[in-house]
């Protein structure tokens, strides 16, 4: 069985081989050049983890024990050694048959190393087996795989040779300094080059050759740098008489979100250069959302940093990574509490009538309550930016960590609870998540609370935003209202949500809002209104309709960008669908399974086009290879039970309906549509069973309550009605089938 799930991940590109024409050659000038007048930044710089992040696997740069082990992850045998020149690695190739690779590249340094293998068409891989470079003291000195927990065969999706580990694509952009993927979509494969190996002056400064230019030629001055990043004035932060907190002086300014953003951040690329650029216009961010983060906003998978940064009141109120963090080396400016000292009092923060810890203990320490670590690749502790307040209660209602019971294991969130009510610390029973939960849940009954969350001042803008979102999934006259409202916000991220909000109303409608923000001057919010409106591109007026084309394009090119990616595959087969085009369509369906042949998305989405398209003998055999892959998937599950119904297969379908709605991914939907196979199967009680389990797991949902009134009545069960005819009531009090009910049951 395989654990694994899918999000929108980016594609970033990174080369093979060290080469670039004479044009880039006069933009790029390489570190070297840098060092001559920067000779300060540019020795932290080698000191620093960036100029180790990836390296030519020489003798200098490996950290691994290669003399001659052999270790067995998943019941495959792995030979690590070395030659007079080469480091050497015999294990399984994609066909599962032993062969020997030479390690080509060392990646990364601390806490883990890991390493690359060139492959055929240009794929460079990273090994899932890496070298826990620790001190042995910490449990470091050793051999460990990067997924322990999975039963790893060739056929995973995360094999070392297969595209989850393929650097070019999901790597290189953000571990080395101008990277061209070069990607070739009809052989898939890659030519990738860079101008230097690692993350260099220019990967952040942006390109320095006009920069050298102008100071040889004398011309250099404050106002012409030669670099399309400019030098900013930062806030200042002053302490006011008996105010616990800094306050800023100045203009709060997006310059290091622009710079840093795109590699720190979860999200897709929209243009293959980010210098100079705002982070909205070369970055599609994932909001903070479930799976990938926790219901309250706390990084769940891996994130890195920017979503969980943006959400918290230091960047509301215009703190930067600056203000932290040293650039060159990414070290903290200074280390324990005097960095929080900066801008919040010792006196205040720093005492134990605050943290309630013994001076100077681990629980006295700012970073431990209000940054927790999460573990990722078994040994990379990284801590969350959102800087929040430990809340036990949350944890207890909606499963969340919490950093109390992180550091005190052998204790439970009631004791937390107790312990900051001692404090005199309340808990939160307004806390956003409560609402973001019900959200996620599809309870629509949180629509007005939600909106006044929305268009509040409390939260910050990407949890607005990510709340914002969710009205995609249960579209109303309200949802609408906020949209429209939302849509003149002056953040980017806000009238991104809102046109996703909108997902799902009625095509004329849809249209009607959104064609009046085409021409949006974020390239991320036009990305999504061409997404959300390709499907009008033949329903729209001719003069319009041109402009709407024009979108789709760019859209379209966009898309490209990170055309190895499976997941944007099935983009680019969604858009031509919508177009009409179907035979391009399937091309990118089948794209996608070529990039990853067990992408679960792909083969179900391949079958429902082949089932929209008349051709079901194709959709099962996909059904089948998905269930395979992914049987803990419910979405596989009941594609599966749907298409054995197709086929009258009914009682053959009844336990895959059955496995989808117990699945950790189900939909409400899947509910409902078990049990009216059950009724049909004449086990009406099963199925009103199944319809209260539903109504438990996903709150006012109308199809599961009208089903479930419409079998009680069936069954002569009219006693046990009333309480689902007022959830109706309250629902949709003026739809005429719930005035009925009540009439009925008055």
């Amino acid at each position: 069985m395989y654990i694994w799930q899918f999000s929108l991940l980016l594609i970033f590109s990174f080369s093979c081989f060290s080469t670039f024409s004479q044009e880039e050659e006069s933009v790029y000038s390489g570190a070297e050049n840098c060092a001559q007048c920067h000779q300060n930044q540019y020795k932290e710089w080698r000191e620093s983890h960036h100029f180790n992040s990836m390296h030519l696997a020489t003798s200098e740069y490996v950290e691994g024990d290669f003399s001659d082990k052999t270790v067995t992850f998943h019941d495959i045998n792995t030979r690590l050694y070395k030659n007079d020149t080469q480091y050497l690695i015999d294990t399984l190739d994609q066909n599962g048959t032993p062969q020997t690779f030479t390690i080509k590249y060392t990646f990364g340094y601390y806490p883990l190393q890991q390493y690359l293998v060139e492959l055929e068409e240009g794929h460079i891989q990273a090994l899932n087996i890496a070298w826990d470079s620790r001190p042995e003291n910490d449990g470091g000195q050793r051999w460990f795989h990067l997924r322990p927990e999975e039963a790893i065969t060739t056929e995973h999706p995360f094999y070392w040779t297969r595209h989850f580990q393929n650097w070019n694509g999901r790597c290189s952009n953000c571990h080395s300094t101008n990277i061209n993927k070069n990607y070739n979509q009809e052989r898939h494969s890659f030519n990738t080059t860079w101008s230097e190996i690692n993350v260099s002056c220019e990967a952040c400064h942006g390109p320095g050759g006009n920069h050298i230019n102008l100071i040889n030629a004398g011309n250099f001055n404050e106002g012409n740098t030669g670099f399309k990043y400019r030098a900013v004035q930062g806030l200042r932060w002053q302490f006011e008489e008996n105010t616990p907190i800094a306050k800023p002086e100045g203009d709060a300014s997006e310059h290091y979100i622009n710079m840093c953003g795109s590699c720190h951040s979860l999200r897709t690329q929209l243009s293959e250069g980010v210098h100079g650029l705002e982070f909205h216009d070369s970055n599609l961010l994932q909001l903070p959302s479930q799976p990938n983060y926790f219901a309250d906003g706390q990084i769940r998978e891996e994130v890195f940093v920017i979503g969980s940064f943006l959400q918290s009141k230091m960047y509301t109120n215009g703190v930067t990574c600056m203000n932290c963090h040293s650039p060159h080396s990414n070290k903290v400016l200074i280390e324990g509490n005097g960095l929080c000292a900066q801008c919040h009092k010792s006196n205040v923060y720093d005492s134990p009538q605050h943290h309630h810890h013994q001076v100077k203990s681990v629980g006295a320490q700012c970073v431990n309550c209000h940054m927790p670590e999460r573990t990722y690749m078994q040994v990379d502790n990284r801590r969350d930016h959102s800087f929040g307040i430990p809340r036990p209660g949350l944890s207890q209602d909606l499963g969340v960590p919490n950093a109390c019971i992180q550091c005190h294991k052998d204790r439970d969130n009631q004791w937390a609870i107790a312990s900051l009510d001692e404090w005199g610390i309340a808990e939160d029973a307004s806390h956003w998540a409560y609402i973001g939960q019900r959200s996620h849940q599809g309870d629509v009954s949180v629509t007005p609370a939600m909106s006044e969350m929305i268009l509040g001042n409390n939260l910050p803008t990407l949890t607005k935003a990510s709340l914002l979102s969710s009205f995609s999934s249960m579209p109303s006259q309200t949802s609408v209202e906020v949209a429209l409202r939302s849509l003149q916000d002056n953040n980017p991220v806000i009238r991104r949500a809102a046109v996703s909000s909108l997902e799902n109303i009625p095509p004329s409608l849809r249209w009607q809002v959104l064609s009046m923000h085409l021409d949006d001057p974020s390239k991320s919010v036009r990305f999504e209104i061409a997404r959300v409106l390709a499907d009008q591109i033949n329903q729209v007026p001719a003069a319009q309709g041109e402009q709407l084309s024009k979108l789709i394009a760019e859209y379209k090119q966009a898309l490209l960008i990170s055309a190895d990616s499976p997941a944007t595959q099935l983009s680019i087969a969604s858009l031509e669908t919508h177009l009409g085009n179907n035979s391009l369509a399937e091309q990118a369906y089948n794209k996608a399974l070529l990039i990853e042949p067990n992408f679960v998305p792909a083969l179900i989405n391949l079958a429902d086009f082949y089932r929209s398209t008349n051709n079901e003998a194709k959709v099962e055999p996909l059904l089948e290879r998905a269930l395979i892959v992914a049987p803990e998937s419910g979405a596989a599950q009941h594609s599966y039970g749907l298409s054995l119904v197709r086929k009258q297969r009914y009682k053959e379908a009844l336990p895959y309906l059955k496995a989808a709605v117990d699945a950790s991914d189900a939909l409400s939907r899947y509910a409902y549509v078990y049990a009216v196979a059950l009724d049909n199967d004449n086990s009406t009680i099963n199925s009103i069973n199944v319809l209260i389990d539903a109504d438990k797991r996903w709150p006012n949902q109308y199809d599961v309550l009208m089903t479930l009134v419409l079998y009680l009545e069936k069954t002569g069960m009219s006693s046990s009605i009333p309480p689902f005819i007022a959830k109706l009531q309250n629902l949709a009090p003026e739809a005429p089938e719930v005035q009925r009910l009540i009439e009925r049951y008055r």
